[in-house]
């Protein structure tokens, strides 16, 4: 740890909280090496070499860890879903201090969630607003009645600083009005649209990426089993390379049933690598999946990316997604919204879905040692920010 030399003048320590010897990969300022990170008033004050430590209250050595912008994952459960969890809990243990809610809520049920779940949280939510009314309550995500175009436009254009984009998903119907009407709500107000959709014979998966999805919009599930991107023989379809040049977005939406090991290790050899990383974290998929994001960034690394890679996908991008590029970077002034990240070694299992829960070995897992929001550490795994014990004063002998 810890606290700052005594013998130095308060007024001299202009820094709250000094990350010191971390590996520091920034995608979106180029940087990738060994800095120190400095904290003040809840922005970042400084990334650089050697940075004193008498000119921080607060010290911790992370040599020999990773330190990130905090994560930013695009798609998750906080609201409406059976499925639902409160972010922080989930969040910032995982280093993950920016989420988006993909579809909870509807216009109708936007502000309910907002007084719940968002107001409240320390971590940064934001939402994907559902083209269905009521968002994922019950089954109305099948009610076209309830898919309104022009109400979800207006909900978007009321709270633009938490509605990032449209989500539409699960509709069992033949046709596409519900990803059309999504789609037109984004298209008016400027956002983009996120759609979980498996194909049937109706609306197979090329027709859906080629002729309604605009640049800029996104798939997740990517390597899901449900919506295969790779063909019999393993090879990724051509519909999906040429989704991609037309600006398409495929985000990992990893969950309890999207992540196949056989489908994203063919893609990821064939140069097929996700966009954006994220978790689909729900009350299932955190359990026998640990859909984290450090996990789903292990599953990345195991499956032959480069960790800068993972890191912009998992910062910096999801980040420009949503429009907030404020957040997924350290620049200076920036909150300062961080992530330590230990790339622990030995002999792991991880486990996918789809069909059944496989496992795949690796040598490498990362695990999120401590998160900083807005300059506080809220999670510290081993306490490296911490005094040592011995440092407690004595009981008070009047108790």
């Amino acid at each position: 740890m810890t606290t700052a030399d005594t013998t130095t003048d308060a007024t001299t320590r202009k820094y709250d909280l000094l990350l010191k010897g971390g590996r520091v990969i920034d995608p979106a300022n180029n940087i990738d090496g060994q800095f120190d990170v400095a904290t003040s008033g809840g922005h970042i004050a400084l990334v650089a070499k050697d940075i004193s430590p008498a000119l921080a209250r607060t010290v911790a050595d992370v040599s020999g860890m990773v330190v990130t912008p905090g994560l930013v994952d695009l798609h998750a459960h906080f609201y409406g879903y059976f499925g639902a969890i409160f972010p922080d809990a989930h969040c910032l243990p995982e280093g993950t201090t920016t989420a988006v809610d993909a579809g909870g809520a509807g216009h109708l049920t936007f502000d309910d969630f907002n007084e719940q779940v968002i107001a409240p949280a320390t971590t940064n939510v934001f939402a994907l607003l559902n083209i269905a009314g009521e968002g994922m309550v019950g089954e109305p995500e099948q009610d076209l009645d309830g898919m309104d175009a022009e109400l979800t436009a207006m909900k978007i254009a009321q709270r633009p600083d938490l509605i990032v984009g449209v989500k539409v998903a699960h509709y069992m119907g033949p046709g596409w009005e519900p990803l059309d009407r999504g789609i037109q709500a984004a298209e008016d107000t400027g956002v983009y649209l996120m759609v979980d959709q498996s194909p049937i014979h109706t609306r197979p998966m090329g027709e859906m990426m080629l002729e309604h999805l605009r640049p800029g919009d996104m798939v997740t599930h990517c390597y899901a089993l449900s919506k295969p991107m790779t063909d019999v023989d393993d090879k990724v379809k051509p519909a999906f390379f040429e989704a991609r040049e037309r600006g398409v977005q495929f985000d990992v939406g990893h969950g309890a049933g999207s992540f196949s090991f056989r489908i994203a290790k063919a893609a990821i050899e064939q140069g097929f690598i996700p966009d954006t990383v994220s978790t689909d974290m729900h009350r299932a998929s955190i359990m026998v999946n640990q859909a984290t994001m450090p996990e789903t960034m292990t599953k990345l690394l195991a499956l032959g990316m480069e960790l800068p890679d993972i890191v912009k996908r998992s910062t910096w991008d999801p980040a420009v997604a949503i429009g907030h590029p404020e957040l997924g970077n350290l620049g200076q002034t920036q909150p300062a919204d961080i992530a330590v990240l230990n790339i622990t070694e030995g002999e792991f299992g991880l486990v996918d879905n789809g069909t059944g829960n496989r496992v795949y070995k690796a040598d490498k897992r990362i695990v999120c040692e401590m998160t900083v929001k807005s300059g506080q550490v809220v999670w510290d795994k081993n306490g490296m920010s911490r005094d040592d014990w011995s440092s407690t004063p004595p009981t008070n002998p009047a108790l």
